[in-house]
């Protein structure tokens, strides 16, 4: 490959890894396994390794994948909160020892831990004088969201805890942080489905996705109520500060565990300790055998290097640690009928094949389809109705056809065509530009109709309380709804008199439907299902833009200046406001007072200042930021009435740069745009009156 070429797949590679980073961390919805997207980061590691040139500072390489919601308040991570070093194959885990081993030369006696790597979402807890003060996400890995509300909903988390609790920690420590990982135990996402069919709601889609998106929650009632699970792995002491104090720390993983159950925190009991690679091996294989056993969800194991002492001493890259791997199972397969392949509509018109299967056991539970994503896939895998086909459940969740088994063919087998027609409204279908995914053209189509109202209103969106999916259905049904705005004409009247409804389904329902025009400005805005735009981005433009008016005027190259969006997703943003359905749908939705003149958006708390060169003014941040978070400064940023934008242009005040500051730092010289070093901005945040260690 040469070098045009290499960085023609290097902006393909970040960017696809930049978008299943949002779907996976901001909106809790993957597309693909965690081995298609662990291929996807380490071909980009592999390519800027081959041709340094062309490595950049920002690049998802060096970066962390962050979940940061904006509608929570952050604080900063005192000791980074990485992830571990994802592997797939035992001669990784023999080179994992090897270099442990290099890297301690003189410690022959080494001892490692194996335990399950639950598929949750990681979770700090801090406590002082024995009550809880904060929970954290992970965020970014140096700032998280403050969770704490939420987080004290755990049955397992006490705000208080019990009598004795200061002999679990060294003398004259008071207070501490456990890390671990939040879970929905798998008993209880099942009972939660069922609740949610008796409701008529859509199902929770899996355990990890359900734990995101609870955690997330702004109501801590319903945290409650959807009971999530917790195991706590790490402890840290902290000092009067709130610094992390190392004199603290456990000696031993082992005693860290110990220690963190004699405060009354949960732990994991499946803990393996062995003292080579061998028993590394024996141990991973035991689990991978008993993880249908667990009611948690795994996808692996941790491998860590028991002494802290030996730890600290082997430190962390930028991502992760070197005392420690995530070694990850294989999914399983299994092999099946695939009995025909059904069309699925999806709320966007995208047409997807779905393969109908004969039901098989898989992962511990019975898959009877799986989506082939679209017509390139089919072809590229050979897949046909009747065929036998391999399944896989990527990462333990998504059921996939890996590959058909054409020796098994008896000449009825046929390739399936692509449709001419959508196969619910029989409206003609094509492709947009050059994608590769068919749509339905038809706007009115009552599967894209379905979908769109389904998205409308939940619960990261509208939140209408007492609107599940069968009710959706029902609606469709009677002719009642054409379009989303249909909705908010109703009448208690007609709800009354539906099967399974009365007074009080109806009434829920309405006072539901009321409740919407105060919703958040990003949630309404997220509800509208314009392509491409996630709650994350959502909130960016309610932070941006204060109501419709400002967010339709809003141009490509706006939209493009702001974080998280960028020029593919500002075109196609601009390209849906101009469409005359949405016109349509905005001007439906006026009339029943959906949007309000200034919308509802959370308030952004302005540091108070001295002389302020940021307020009203746009700047850009490039390179690595030696003394400070990129996270940080844009806070500092943006609480100081300034704007901080993806790409330099005439607009940009100043460019913030750090070491490796690159083709922005050029861009900036030529147009002539000051250029601050680190240094110059920690000075000029300092006269302006900030705290630059809050």
């Amino acid at each position: 490959m040469n070098e045009q070429d290499a960085r023609r797949r290097l902006v393909q590679l970040r960017e696809q890894i930049e978008h299943h980073r949002r779907l996976y961390y901001g909106d809790a919805a993957p597309e693909i396994s965690d081995h298609e997207y662990d291929a996807l980061e380490r071909e980009l590691a592999d390519l800027e390794a081959q041709f340094p040139q062309l490595a950049a500072a920002d690049s998802p390489s060096v970066q962390v994948g962050a979940d940061r919601d904006e509608r929570f308040p952050s604080a900063p991570h005192s000791r980074p909160m990485l992830s571990l070093q994802n592997s797939y194959d035992l001669q990784e885990v023999v080179a994992f020892d090897t270099r442990v081993r290099k890297d301690l030369v003189g410690e022959a006696d080494l001892v490692y831990t194996v335990e399950p790597k639950m598929d949750g979402v990681a979770l700090a807890v801090r406590y002082r004088e024995g009550r809880l003060t904060a929970a954290l996400t992970r965020g970014d890995g140096r700032h998280g969201d403050v969770i704490t509300a939420n987080a004290a909903t755990f049955r397992q988390i006490p705000e208080q805890l019990g009598a004795g609790w200061q002999d679990a920690l060294p003398a004259g420590v008071t207070a501490f942080e456990a890390r671990g990982e939040a879970y929905l135990a798998l008993s209880r996402f099942e009972a939660l489905n069922g609740e949610r069919e008796d409701e008529g709601l859509e199902p929770l889609a899996n355990p990890r996705n359900a734990t995101a998106g609870t955690l997330k929650t702004l109501d801590p009632e319903e945290v409650r109520r959807r009971g999530l699970s917790v195991v706590f792995y790490q402890l840290f002491a902290m000092d009067a500060d709130d610094r992390w104090d190392e004199t603290g720390d456990a000696v031993t993983h082992q005693d860290e565990l110990a220690s963190i159950t004699a405060l009354g925190l949960p732990v994991n009991p499946e803990l393996a300790v062995v003292r080579d690679e061998a028993g590394v091996e024996a141990a991973l294989a035991d689990l991978e055998a008993r993880r249908h056993q667990f009611d948690y969800q795994i996808d692996g194991a941790v491998i860590k290097l028991d002494r802290s002492d030996l730890q600290r001493r082997l430190g962390a890259t930028a991502k992760a640690p070197r005392w420690g791997l995530a070694f990850k199972f294989e999914a399983e397969e299994a092999a099946t009928l695939l009995r025909e392949i059904t069309l699925q509509v999806g709320r966007t018109g995208v047409i997807t094949p779905v393969a109908e299967l004969e039901p098989v056991a898989l992962a511990g539970t019975t898959v009877s389809r799986a989506t082939l994503h679209n017509w390139e896939e089919l072809e590229r895998k050979d897949i046909r109705p009747g065929d036998q086909v391999v399944v896989a459940k990527g990462g333990d969740i998504i059921p996939k056809v890996l590959r058909s088994l054409p020796e098994h063919r008896d000449g009825s087998q046929a390739p399936l065509p692509e449709p001419e027609c959508c196969p619910v409204c029989e409206h003609p279908v094509g492709r947009l530009d050059d994608a590769v995914a068919l749509r339905c053209s038809n706007p009115s189509c009552p599967a894209v109709l379905a979908g769109r109202l389904r998205h409308f209103a939940g619960r990261q969106a509208c939140d209408i309380d007492g609107l599940g999916g069968r009710w959706i259905d029902l609606f469709l049904e009677q002719g009642w709804v054409r379009g989303i705005a249909d909705l908010f004409r109703l009448e208690r009247s007609s709800l009354v008199v539906l099967p399974g409804w009365g007074e009080k389904s109806a009434d829920r329902l309405l006072r539901g439907l009321a409740d919407v025009p105060q919703r958040p400005w990003a949630a309404k805005i997220f509800a509208l299902g314009i392509p491409q735009v996630g709650i994350t981005t959502a909130t960016t433009l309610a932070r941006e833009y204060g109501n419709l008016e400002a967010l339709s005027r809003a141009t490509a190259e706006e939209l493009a200046d702001l974080p998280d969006i960028g020029p593919i997703v500002g075109k196609a943003m601009v390209a849906w406001f101009a469409h005359a359905d949405t016109r349509a749908l905005l001007d439906e939705l006026a009339e029943v007072g959906y949007f309000l003149e200034v919308e509802a958006q959370p308030a952004l708390e302005v540091l108070p200042t001295g002389e302020n060169p940021f307020m009203g003014k746009t700047f850009v941040i490039t390179g690595t930021m030696e003394t400070m978070n990129r996270d940080v400064a844009k806070d500092r940023i943006t609480r100081l009435g300034g704007k901080v934008s993806g790409s330099v242009s005439k607009k940009t005040h100043a460019l913030v740069a750090g070491a490796k500051a690159g083709s922005k730092l050029t861009k900036a010289e030529s147009l002539g745009i000051a250029v601050w070093s680190e240094e110059e901005f920690r000075r000029l945040l300092a006269e302006s009156g900030v705290d630059l260690e809050l």
